[in-house]
């Protein structure tokens, strides 16, 4: 262990052991899986809000942008700005509504009554595999932190967090987790304050940062980057980022969308992505500065980028602030495992071996209220087992994760494989109420092929997969309808655009 205050220490200690004891609280009003999967949609729109910028802005955005922020500069940005907040007012005002109106617990469903359990299954096998992944990648960064800081050895910093954010996240369900994010994200802002004005401060001040920075990196100050670039091209942020994985990501995430399904009120579900939206414009100054710190402040180059924010943890806080600051990171990492785990657990328990188990049922066969029971207690216990499974799972191949070359970078790879299809067949099956049940399947199946082609074949950057599968995925699900049956109009009323809005005198069918 290298040398911590101990004031740091006694901190970080405190942190974990009331995180463990909150898991322990909430866990008393957990019953039923509504409870666990859903909070018993009881959370308020400002709850929501400041859970999703928790979960959003953790391991991969603090650590990962500030690692980014370094290496690329402010191009970083535009994963903020562009690559976010016009994708949440999207999300609020066109895909809230519907899955509100549908009463699913998770995207899956939704596909699943706009298409059929076949979408639904395949969507829920993609989601929760990149889901018991990412957990990895979002460990491994917690043990970066840990080892940078702490000096402890990277198989302690994986065990001590997945012990602690285990606990609360399969004990409290949602209702945890979403508290904990709202903790979490107050002391991260606070935390992220004390960078700026120490970091800054060491610098010389405002001037002498920005003049260094200019000076001597006015590289890293652009905002797009060449179109021949290999992981940024200003042409794919525009067509990959901006019109795919943006609002993929905002509008078709279970770990950032399960909780607004939690919302006591439709209202409550919308304002809290407008709440988050606002939030979301103050967010590159604190995750992307750190990056640009350590460019000014360090006199040698970091081995790994992704060192970036322990660097400045470690060399320029004082004692106090930096365990608060320290803490802060390690709720933001915190915050992207709780939510991803229990976003999984509903996926498997509800859209995997849910749908399984009911191809056995005779679909007449109607539930009286002593077997919705026993269902809803079967899916608590079986949604606490799968998120202590993906927990292991994750601590296991978060090792993995050291080979890659920036966790940034692999998160938005792994998304470009699967996004763009998703967001082909939710898009066309809102507008409109022409896409059938099997043209979303197949649209979805070829979309993923497709996908895989261009990325590991044609070796194409992972912007323009994202926005080459999204589409191919569009154009074929909208063919399919000459190919293939239509959906009956009882099945997706309620479920698409025209389905809600009154048609006109003649029908008004032609959409």
């Amino acid at each position: 262990m290298t040398e911590v205050h101990w004031l740091d220490l006694s901190l970080i200690i405190a942190y974990l052991v009331g995180l463990i004891a909150f898991g322990i609280y909430i866990s008393r009003g957990v019953k039923t899986g509504t409870d666990y999967f859903l909070a018993g949609k009881s959370l308020p729109f400002w709850v929501i809000g400041m859970s999703i910028i928790g979960t959003n802005i953790g391991s991969n955005d603090y650590v990962g942008s500030a690692g980014n922020a370094y290496s690329i500069g402010l191009a970083q940005a535009n994963f903020e700005w562009i690559g976010a907040i016009p994708a949440m007012i999207l999300g609020a005002f066109l895909f809230l509504p519907y899955y509100w109106r549908a009463g699913v617990y998770s995207i899956p469903e939704y596909l699943g009554k706009r298409y059929d359990e076949r979408t639904r299954f395949l969507s829920a096998i993609i989601f929760t595999a990149f889901s018991f992944v990412i957990v990895g990648v979002f460990l491994w960064a917690t043990t970066l932190m840990l080892h940078t800081y702490l000096g402890w050895p990277h198989w302690l910093g994986i065990l001590v967090t997945g012990v602690v954010v285990g606990f609360y996240t399969v004990t409290g369900g949602l209702k945890a987790v979403t508290y904990s994010d709202t903790i979490q994200l107050v002391i991260m802002f606070a935390g992220s304050l004390g960078v700026a004005y120490f970091g800054i401060e060491q610098a010389g001040g405002v001037d002498a940062f920005f003049t260094k920075l200019q000076t001597e990196h006015p590289e890293k100050l652009k905002v797009f980057l060449p179109a021949d670039h290999p992981d940024f091209p200003w042409p794919g942020v525009l067509l990959g980022l901006a019109l795919v994985l943006s609002p993929a990501y905002w509008c078709a995430n279970q770990a950032v969308l399960q909780r607004t399904l939690a919302a006591r009120s439709q209202w409550d579900s919308q304002a809290s992505m407008l709440f988050a939206a606002f939030a979301k414009t103050f967010i590159p100054l604190l995750i992307i500065l750190p990056g640009f710190l350590v460019l000014v402040l360090s006199a040698e180059p970091l081995a790994d980028k992704d060192q970036a924010l322990p660097w400045i943890i470690k060399n320029v806080l004082p004692p106090g602030l930096s365990g608060i600051l320290f803490v802060a990171f390690i709720a933001a990492l915190q915050s992207s495992v709780d939510s991803t785990l229990n976003s999984a657990s509903t996926m498997f328990t509800r859209d995997i071996y849910g749908v399984w188990k009911n191809s056995f049922r005779r679909k007449t066969q109607t539930e009286s209220e002593e077997e919705i029971n026993e269902r809803e207690s079967h899916e608590l216990k079986l949604g606490r087992w799968v998120t202590f499974a993906g927990l292991v799972f994750g601590m296991a191949f978060a090792p993995v994760t050291g080979q890659f070359g920036g966790i940034y970078t692999f998160i938005q790879e792994s998304l470009a494989l699967f996004q763009g299809p998703i967001l082909a067949i939710l898009v066309l099956g809102i507008l409109s109420r022409r896409p059938t049940p099997t043209g979303g399947f197949l649209a979805l199946l070829t979309g993923l092929v497709i996908a895989a082609f261009l990325r590991l074949v044609l070796d194409w950057n992972m912007l323009y997969v994202a926005f080459g599968s999204f589409v191919f995925s569009g154009l074929f699900l909208f063919l399919a309808r000459w190919f293939t049956a239509p959906p009956a109009p009882d099945h997706i009323q309620g479920l698409t655009l025209r389905s809600v809005i009154p048609s006109d005198k003649n029908g008004g069918q032609n959409d």
